[in-house]
């Protein structure tokens, strides 16, 4: 009996020897982490044929939960502002920031596990209030519902907070919208946050880069600029509130974007970053070699290492 349990024992691992050692090839060979490789090829891109099936799709979505394996370490408490849900959770003390979080999904899908993931993390880590609206989204809405009621929310914050202890952060979408928002707040004269953190924002809705297309195993940019039609409405899918990258960059706050060199989205991110350095803002750009769309939330190597980076960027 001792003999065969310790057969398995030498078996098992030797399967498990076998595993790190060509996963560390792999990593050597392809330079990226064995999970972020995995990861890169979990999810669909989505056809012009499922997008036309979903546009016709008016399901309720203005009320959504935290799932039970999410943690947060202070009270998440839940509220509204006009008809939009909000989940908000107080800093540790006076001393720390509030992280307005808006999440991305291209302006159609909810809340994901990487979000509330995230969220959760970066509360643990720095002690920072985190408020994340469930704004309006497709097929039922529009951009021009979800802005006013966003800005609402914004002001809300400022007048609680004070802008200097707000941090404005985004990811695909809804990084997009976190540019876009603060351009609207400096032009409207509202106190600007303290900082802005942009994971793969969507800047152009109908931009993208089809050179990228191969290596993207995300995002389809001929679906992405039917999606971005539809949230800007009757509204010009390049103006600013729809398309931040042809906003004023000027008097902007400190910038952190983060992207990878496998998204359709890398060349927009660049031009914004370029066009931010060159309004003078203080801008940062954080770049993945062979990584894609919004890597920063992926559960490898790779992604944590962006997220503890973050999580010192929220502590600043």
């Amino acid at each position: 009996m001792k003999n065969i349990i310790k057969k398995i024992l030498l078996t098992t691992l030797g399967i498990v020897a076998f595993i790190v050692i060509i996963g560390g090839a792999a990593w050597l060979i392809d330079g990226r982490s064995p999970h972020a490789i995995i990861i890169s090829h979990l999810f669909d891109q989505a056809t012009l044929e499922e997008y036309d099936q979903r546009k016709g799709d008016k399901t309720d979505q203005t009320t959504v939960e935290i799932p039970d394996n999410v943690k947060f370490p202070r009270e998440m408490r839940e509220y509204r502002v006009d008809s939009m849900q909000v989940f908000h959770m107080e800093p540790q003390d006076d001393s720390k920031p509030i992280v307005l979080y808006i999440h991305g999904g291209a302006y159609y899908h909810n809340f994901s596990s990487f979000h509330w993931n995230a969220m959760s993390e970066w509360a643990k880590e720095t002690g920072c209030g985190i408020v994340a609206p469930n704004y309006p989204l497709l097929y039922c809405y529009t951009a021009s519902d979800a802005h006013p009621v966003m800005m609402k929310l914004y002001q809300q914050l400022v007048e609680k907070y004070t802008g200097k202890r707000l941090i404005i952060m985004g990811d695909s979408a809804g990084g997009g919208f976190t540019l876009a928002l603060a351009q609207e707040a400096r032009n409207d004269s509202i106190d600007m946050p303290a900082h802005l953190v942009l994971i793969s924002p969507w800047v152009d809705v109908l931009g993208g880069d089809d050179a990228l297309q191969e290596k993207d195993t995300f995002l389809n940019a001929a679906v992405l600029r039917k999606i971005g039609a539809d949230w800007a409405g009757e509204i010009d899918p390049r103006d600013p509130m729809i398309s931040p990258l042809y906003g004023d960059m000027q008097g902007l706050p400190p910038t952190d974007l983060y992207t990878g060199t496998w998204e359709i989205f890398y060349t927009d991110i660049v031009k914004t970053y370029d066009k931010m350095k060159a309004a003078g803002v203080d801008a940062q750009l954080h770049v993945a070699e062979k990584l894609g769309h919004v890597y920063a939330l992926w559960p490898c190597p790779e992604g944590s290492k962006a997220r503890k980076e973050i999580a010192q960027t929220i502590l600043q």
